[in-house]
C-alpha cells in the first residue's frame, strides 16, 4: 500500500480524493445549517469573517461528520498502522487553519501501549499557502527518542498537571532542537476537498499563518484502536499509573466505533451540552 509505505517512511502521507466529493459538499452544507440552527452557541467562537475556530467535537451534533473515518479510503491505512479496527477518539473542527506552532502530539495523546494513536486531517475546503496549510517536517517520527525521564526532573518534583503549560513547551522546545540538528525543515502540504492527511504519532507538524479572509474548512479526527486508554502530560510524563481503562463508551456508527461524549467544545473557552444542540 502506498500510502502506508510514504507514512512509515515520511511521517505522513496525503490520499488525494479519499473522501466523495458529494459527502464532503453534504457536510459542509449540513455544518452551516448547524451554525444557523444554533446560532447563540456559536456566535461567541466566531471570528471577525464569521468562521468558527476548533470546535472540539462538532461530530456529536452533526453526525455525518463521522462519515469521514467510515467512508474514507484513508481509515484502512489506520487499520494496518494499529493493526487492528480504528475508531473515533475525539474530532477539531476549523474554518481557518489553526496557525499553531510545530509540536508532536503524543504529550496530549499519551496512550497505553504508546503510539496507538493518528492524526487524520481531511480538507473540506482547498488549501494553499493563503490560507494556512499543514506544516509537516518530514522525517521527524524517526528521530531518535526523547529521555522524558530526563526531562520530567527539569520539571522538579510533585505530579504533573494533565495540561502543563511548562511540561508541554520543554518537550516540543526538545523536539524542535532535534530537527534542526538533525537538518530537518517544515514543508507546506497544500490539499483539495476530500484530501486526507494522516501523520505518525511522533511527526513534528502546525499550521502555517492563515492571511486569506477566505476559509479553511477541515476537520481532523483523533483515532485510536477501541478502548486505548489515553492520557496527557501527567501520564506522559508518569507512565506508571497508567493501566485505567478509558473513561468513556462507544456508539457504532458503520462498521466503526464512536467515543462517547457529552459535551461540544467551542475553541476551549465554552462548552455545551450536545442534547441542547440542534442537529443538523
Amino acid at each position: 500500500m502506498e500510502a502506508f509505505d510514504a507514512l512509515m517512511r515520511d511521517g505522513f502521507a496525503v490520499i488525494r480524493g479519499a473522501v466523495d466529493s458529494a459527502m464532503v459538499e453534504d457536510i459542509n452544507q449540513r455544518i452551516q445549517r448547524f451554525k444557523h440552527r444554533n446560532s447563540k452557541a456559536a456566535s461567541r467562537n466566531l471570528d471577525e469573517h464569521g468562521r468558527l475556530y476548533r470546535v472540539v467535537n462538532l461530530h456529536l451534533a452533526v453526525d455525518a461528520i463521522v462519515g469521514l473515518l467510515t467512508d474514507s479510503r484513508a481509515t484502512e491505512v489506520c487499520d494496518r498502522f494499529f493493526g487492528e479496527p480504528a475508531s473515533l477518539y475525539t474530532s477539531l473542527y476549523y474554518e481557518r487553519g489553526s496557525e499553531q506552532p510545530l509540536h508532536r502530539d503524543t504529550p496530549m495523546f499519551a496512550t497505553t501501549p504508546g503510539e496507538r494513536y493518528m492524526g487524520m486531517w481531511t480538507a473540506l475546503d482547498p488549501v494553499d499557502d493563503d490560507n494556512g496549510p499543514l506544516m509537516v517536517v518530514p522525517g521527524s517520527h524517526a528521530l531518535p527518542p526523547i529521555d522524558v525521564v530526563q526531562l520530567r526532573e527539569q520539571l522538579g518534583t510533585g505530579p504533573i498537571d494533565p495540561m502543563s503549560g511548562v511540561g508541554w513547551t520543554l518537550y516540543q522546545h526538545t523536539v524542535a532542537a532535534q530537527c534542526e540538528a538533525a537538518g530537518l525543515k517544515p514543508i507546506a502540504v497544500h490539499v483539495a476537498p476530500g484530501d486526507v492527511i494522516l501523520w505518525h504519532p511522533q511527526l513534528f507538524h502546525g499550521g502555517a499563518p492563515h492571511p486569506a479572509a477566505r476559509t479553511r474548512r477541515s476537520v481532523v479526527m483523533h483515532v485510536t484502536p477501541r478502548d486505548t486508554p489515553i492520557g496527557h502530560m501527567d501520564v506522559f510524563y508518569d507512565p506508571s499509573p497508567a493501566t485505567r481503562r478509558p473513561g468513556w463508551g462507544y456508539y457504532r456508527r458503520g462498521n466503526r466505533d464512536v467515543a462517547k461524549f457529552k459535551h461540544v467544545d467551542f475553541g476551549h473557552e465554552y462548552k455545551v451540552n450536545r442534547f441542547w444542540l440542534r442537529k443538523a
